[in-house]
């Protein structure tokens, strides 16, 4: 009887002891998963779109819950207005730039031409009038010329006098041409009348239309056609998708496995798995968000960390729970 009875403890022994070490064997396995493992959600990140430009919407072309691309146009202002002030613009350009252009090219030969011809008429009329002075000067002392007569013709000498003297300076500035500071001047109206022309094509274009910034959803709907916009009166409220973010949160025994740049699997219950990369990890302790579908980690100090994934299909929802393992930091070859 001893020895079968001996026999039954070592086997008993025997038992307990591999029941113990496959117990061990799983907490170690279990310890060293949950290790590189964290818990978190698909983050909402929801931006406001208003028009940069004031005005009465003409149209809105998404509804709440639809689908957008970066870029896509979602409405637009009335721009008759806009428009005119533009076809008024772009002819006052095209006449400053006539301006500029006469300018660059300085007097023509036949505007020279004539102001010498001018020149040469007034020059004519004051010798006439000088004559005309001189004879009355000398019919005055003799009874032959009254002294209305003489006045008058000091009078007519004196205009032709001031009218060769503005003669001549035409024919100067003829030759001449213009001035540096005038055609400057011309150049600078030109480039004023492009500024404002090209300003009304900025709110054509750009200040007139909403147009998606990213990929993502259209959450609300918040005017319709007909209302007055303006930029501080939001339109449409959008989810951005595109990059998503992945907010979850590690333990301090975890820090030392998780960097920026760390690989990342992101799984959910009935999606996975979906790749991504550790861009963000917090160095300030808080407690555990009640968002985090772990009760263990609740009442726990957890650091933040955010994994950017892409996700073209738009598997992950936004707000969803996601599970996230780590890849696990490569050994060194010296350990």
């Amino acid at each position: 009887m001893k020895p079968l009875r001996l026999f039954s403890t070592l086997a008993l022994s025997a038992v307990i002891a591999l029941c113990a070490a496959t117990a061990w064997k799983l907490r170690t396995a279990e310890n060293a998963a949950s290790a590189n493992r964290a818990w978190g959600n698909v983050e909402t990140r929801q931006t406001s779109l208003a028009f940069e430009a004031s005005g009465r919407i003409a149209a809105l072309h998404k509804e709440e819950g639809e689908s957008v691309e970066a870029g896509e146009l979602l409405g637009q202002l009335d721009d008759e207005a806009l428009r005119i002030s533009r076809r008024q613009a772009a002819a006052e350009l095209k006449r400053l730039q006539a301006q500029a252009a006469l300018a660059h090219e300085g007097t023509r030969e036949e505007d020279i031409d004539a102001a010498r011809a001018n020149e040469a008429a007034a020059r004519a009329q004051l010798e006439y009038a000088s004559a005309t002075l001189k004879r009355q000067q000398d019919l005055v002392p003799v009874g032959a010329a009254s002294r209305q007569m003489l006045d008058d013709a000091r009078r007519a000498e004196h205009a032709a006098r001031e009218s060769l003297t503005a003669a001549a300076a035409q024919r100067a500035a003829a030759e001449k041409g213009p001035r540096a500071q005038e055609i400057a001047a011309a150049d600078a109206a030109a480039e004023a009348a492009a500024a404002s022309l090209a300003a009304l094509d900025y709110q054509i274009h750009r200040g007139a239309v909403l147009t998606a910034p990213s990929a993502g959803i259209i959450r609300a709907r918040l005017a319709e056609p007909g209302d007055m916009a303006s930029p501080s009166r939001t339109i449409y409220q959008l989810s951005v998708a595109d990059p998503k973010w992945i907010r979850a949160y590690l333990t301090e025994r975890q820090l030392g496995l998780v960097k920026e740049g760390t690989l990342a699997t992101v799984f959910t219950d009935t999606v996975g798995p979906v790749d991504g990369t550790v861009a963000f990890v917090s160095d300030t302790a808080e407690f555990t968000p009640k968002t985090v579908q772990t009760e263990d980690l609740r009442a726990s100090l957890v650091y933040e960390v955010r994994i950017t994934v892409r996700d073209p299909e738009n598997r992950l929802r936004l707000g969803q729970p996601v599970t996230v393992e780590f890849a696990q930091p490569r050994s060194s070859p010296h350990d």
